[in-house]
């Protein structure tokens, strides 16, 4: 099954080591206070370096400046190192949303966001 195309509001991240991109994911919003973070990928010559771990991090300080207070997430069963990383992050699984409630390969997390001190709003 081809993934739907991504929303025009979605923003992209990617991570580069010297000129060589390693890594990227985007952030869409799907709600008011809500975000879903789609396409992770991290080059497997980098795995295990804490690109994943960066990407994520920034991927949710995006969300929260989006005005997000929670972010949505989907991988699949066979991903074990991603629930891994999602769930030491602080995601908790949650029952499948649409598109994916259908699918017994997908498993569905999310995790509130922090609430912005207001030094960090305010671009201190």
């Amino acid at each position: 099954m081809q993934p739907a195309p991504l929303a025009p509001e979605a923003r992209y991240l990617l991570a580069r080591t010297n000129d060589q991109v390693v890594g990227c994911c985007a952030v869409q919003p799907v709600g008011p206070e809500t975000c879903e973070l789609k396409r992770m990928f991290v080059s497997p010559v980098v795995r295990g370096q804490g690109v994943a771990d960066m990407l994520l991090a920034e991927a949710e300080q995006l969300a929260l400046r989006l005005g997000s207070r929670s972010m949505l997430l989907e991988t699949g069963v066979r991903q074990p190192a991603a629930m891994r990383l999602y769930e030491r992050a602080g995601y908790r699984r949650i029952a499948n949303y649409p598109p994916h409630d259908q699918d017994p390969l997908s498993v569905c997390y999310e995790k509130a966001l922090p609430a912005r001190s207001s030094r960090v709003a305010a671009g201190e």
